[in-house]
């Protein structure tokens, strides 16, 4: 399960983050934004299942867009908060079914009671989407690890394409909720993760084999905004991509030399 926090106040959104107990709802992978650009982008991208977006933007409000979302989306679940007591902004939430409505400074436990809400409706939207499908015959446990293995061939063969679980369940006829539990078992990892894994291999071999910038082995490897690449490198690596190029060529020097 992923989760989307979006403001354009970085010092809030790190705070907002540092609230949720991640554990407690088993977030995979937690994505920010901090324009309405970068949230539409990255909602799109990696599909997420909880949503907690600020009202306001400097060039907008988030409402609009939350509208558009559901409607290519319309299993994610949206909270929002605002510093704002706007009841036009309530009543825009409530058409795009918000979990909640929340004003700032939000209360640590409020907040995590209207997550634990959200996670709550969405798990159990899946399963009455799922029952359809069972009854309509499954796809077999052995097959299905057997497709999440072609899956994995197919991110390691060309990492750079874009994945997404919703692209991929559709494309084996699985519902995504069966698909991302699936992955998760075969692969003992959530999918996002996994690319991420490959992608950061892929990277390696890149730092170490060529004389390419950092930017361009970002975007051999699938990601556009070098800084996000350098942060995933970092949470996998535990290093920079530069770090991890000058530590590995000089021990290799060192051995050559032995």
């Amino acid at each position: 399960m992923k989760l989307l926090v979006a403001d354009d106040e970085r010092w809030i959104r790190k705070g907002i983050i540092k609230m949720i107990d991640l554990e407690r709802f088993s977030f995979e992978e937690v994505l920010e934004a901090g324009t309405l650009k970068e949230y539409e982008e990255k909602f799109l991208e990696a599909r997420p299942e909880i949503v907690v977006s600020d009202v306001r933007f400097p060039n907008g409000t988030s409402c609009e867009l939350c509208q558009k979302l559901h409607q290519k989306l319309p299993e994610s679940k949206f909270v929002m908060l605002s510093g704002y007591n706007d009841f036009q902004y309530v009543k825009a939430a409530l058409g795009y079914k918000a979990v909640d409505y929340l004003l700032k400074p939000v209360d640590k436990d409020v907040l995590n009671k209207t997550i634990g809400r959200a996670v709550q409706e969405w798990n159990e939207e899946q399963q009455k989407s799922e029952k359809p499908r069972i009854e309509a015959g499954p796809v077999s446990l052995k097959n299905g690890e057997q497709i999440i293995r072609r899956v994995m061939s197919e991110i390691q063969k060309d990492c750079a394409s874009r994945f997404t679980l919703g692209e991929l369940a559709e494309k084996y006829h699985i519902s995504e909720a069966y698909f991302s539990n699936l992955f998760t078992k075969t692969a003992g990892i959530g999918l996002m993760n996994y690319i991420m894994m490959v992608r950061v291999e892929k990277a390696k071999a890149l730092l170490l084999q060529t004389d390419y910038k950092i930017n361009d082995i970002a975007l051999a490897v699938g990601y556009e905004d070098t800084r996000y690449f350098a942060k995933v490198f970092r949470k996998i690596a535990g290093e920079s991509p530069t770090d991890y190029r000058l530590r590995e060529r000089k021990e290799l020097e060192r051995e050559e030399r032995e």
